[in-house]
């Protein structure tokens, strides 16, 4: 599918131009705050970030907060470099987004594929780091980890509910 921005009025170039620039630069501006990227290397599966469910509903011990630590700092000096690729990335999709010309899907393909490589790496390491650290913990802490997920599903769908529910204006 190879669709191309081009001429057909200033003002469509400008609003298409505007729009793209707009979504990236959001999509660049959550990455860069920590949005999807797993902070402090928390893995994000299916909507919900792992590791922070774990090391806030497990109640560690001292020396589990101890290797947790260790483990956070061993993981977060690995992937630096790879949210660096990912950042410049990104920047140099937005370039070519809104670069003047005529800009088509398979000109800025490459940078997609390199965002996409790097977020699949990204999402390996932080099921790494979730594992690593579910090692640490016992299987008393596992369970009440297990629960709290479940809560936290359960008012997830009840907010979703309350969302649809209410009549659009």
């Amino acid at each position: 599918m190879s669709r191309a921005i081009t001429g057909g009025g200033a003002f469509a170039r400008r609003v298409a131009v505007v729009s793209a620039a707009v979504l990236l630069a959001g999509a660049i501006s959550a990455s860069a705050q920590g949005g999807p990227q797993p902070r402090p290397g928390g893995f994000h599966g299916g909507g919900q970030m792992v590791l922070p469910l774990m090391l806030k509903g497990a109640n560690l011990t001292a020396d589990q907060q101890a290797q947790v630590k260790q483990i956070i700092a061993t993981h977060r000096a690995a992937t630096a470099s790879m949210f660096q690729q990912l950042r410049a990335a990104q920047n140099a999709l937005v370039d070519k987004v809104v670069a003047a010309g005529t800009v088509q899907e398979a000109d800025i393909q490459p940078q997609i594929d390199q965002i996409n490589q790097l977020r699949a790496q990204l999402m390996q390491d932080g099921a790494r780091l979730a594992l690593d650290v579910r090692g640490v913990l016992t299987a008393d802490q596992l369970a009440r980890v297990s629960q709290l997920k479940d809560r936290m599903r359960e008012l997830r769908s009840e907010m979703r509910q309350l969302w649809q529910s209410q009549p659009t204006q």
